[in-house]
């Protein structure tokens, strides 16, 4: 049975290049969850992102031997490659049902884990709903790049890579978003004061 607490991921990646079941299916269960979630905010429907999930692991399957992967950034590599699936899987869904499309973005709508933090910390309902109100108002652009610093822990380079942007305008996204989240909470507050 494999060991999982003693190893460290670089030998079970290892493990699974050289055609061990165990290891593989360790790594399948390692981010699956988060895979999900992910997946589940770039497009609402799930067995679509069920189906684009079993894709790329049968895709690292079946390239076991030759892919190239660091294995400490999987989770990127990953996320990464499930984007890019459903990007093509929605585009085209979008094709056959309308052909008049030209709107193929993807509307990010993530749930934080910062926004659970600010929340626990303030116990009042109503500075909850403000705080997912202006979460919401968002450009679509800085909620991914809130939800993958925040809520998977990437770095400025793999949302660069992720979002297809530089890894300085990843920075900006996020600090940006922060920046308005900040403000319109200190403008709320303020006008909650003055009405005391």
């Amino acid at each position: 049975m494999l060991q999982r607490s003693g190893r460290k991921i670089v030998e079970i990646w290892r493990s699974f290049q050289a055609g061990d079941n165990e290891s593989f299916a360790y790594l399948y269960n390692l981010h699956l969850d988060s895979l999900f979630r992910y997946g589940t905010k770039l497009c609402d429907d799930e067995d679509l992102v069920k189906d684009a999930i079993q894709e790329i692991y049968i895709d690292l399957f079946l390239k076991k031997e030759r892919n190239k992967t660091d294995p400490e950034n999987l989770k990127f590599y990953l996320i990464l490659a499930l984007k890019r699936s459903l990007i093509k899987k929605i585009r085209k869904q979008r094709t056959l049902i309308s052909r008049d499309d030209t709107n193929n973005d993807i509307v990010f709508e993530p749930e934080y884990s910062i926004e659970k933090v600010i929340i626990d910390r303030e116990s009042n309902e109503e500075i909850a709903q403000k705080i997912n109100k202006v979460l919401q108002k968002l450009p679509s652009r800085q909620k991914e790049a809130l939800y993958l610093r925040f809520n998977e822990s990437m770095e400025y380079v793999e949302i660069a890579r992720i979002l297809n942007i530089t890894v300085e305008s990843s920075r900006k996204q996020v600090c940006r978003a922060l920046k308005t989240v900040r403000e319109i909470m200190e403008k709320e507050t303020v006008l909650f004061l003055m009405l005391l």
